[in-house]
């Protein structure tokens, strides 16, 4: 039976503050795989990914989500924007949840995190181009992420909501697919 409610989507979708909302609206406890591993480390996924390198960080990212996907109680696990890039990881969440994809433009996600230094994948030296460059950086990730994050059993367009129809979207959207998978294993 799934159990957890998975949120994927590109850096700055809102993946946190949406989880933490839907996690206090359906009473669940509220996880963020990447706080998780900032909490472990003591050291920020930038200091990871400059100190480290990516491939160490998506080592620890595996090994959290599959403490997350093994957890006994439903969570909502926000996931970082890369952690299902691994097949593995893919597989766990897929198999031990419902995956909602958190979907949004790069024009709105550009306005989300154009002044956020914490994102390693993004850096993009300050001056006269700083936003087109920043939105190419967006555009290319974000196509190489689309196909695995299009794999989710539920999408939401979140550039036209608000936090709360957001909230109240998945909920609905959850609800509606775990009736699904219940009525084909014969209720």
């Amino acid at each position: 039976m799934k159990k957890h409610i998975f949120l994927t989507g590109f850096m700055g979708a809102g993946k946190s503050k949406i989880g933490l909302l839907l996690a206090e609206e359906i009473s669940h406890p509220f996880v963020d795989s990447d706080k998780m591993i900032e909490k472990e480390t003591g050291k920020t996924v930038r200091q990871i990914f400059e100190e480290d390198g990516e491939e160490s960080f998506r080592k620890m990212e595996s090994a959290v989500i599959r403490s997350l996907a093994d957890c006994e109680f439903p969570l909502v696990i926000a996931l970082g924007g890369g952690a299902l890039t691994n097949k593995k990881n893919f597989d766990l969440v897929t198999k031990n949840g419902i995956l909602v994809y958190i979907k949004s433009s790069p024009e709105a996600i550009y306005e989300r995190i154009k002044d956020s230094k914490k994102r390693p994948l993004l850096n993009v030296p300050e001056g006269e181009k700083f936003k087109e460059n920043m939105l190419f950086k967006i555009r290319g990730l974000l196509n190489k992420r689309a196909a695995v994050y299009e794999q989710a059993d539920i999408i939401i367009e979140r550039d036209s909501l608000s936090l709360k129809e957001i909230v109240k979207t998945i909920i609905d959207q959850v609800k509606n697919e775990l009736m699904s998978n219940t009525s084909l294993m014969g209720g």
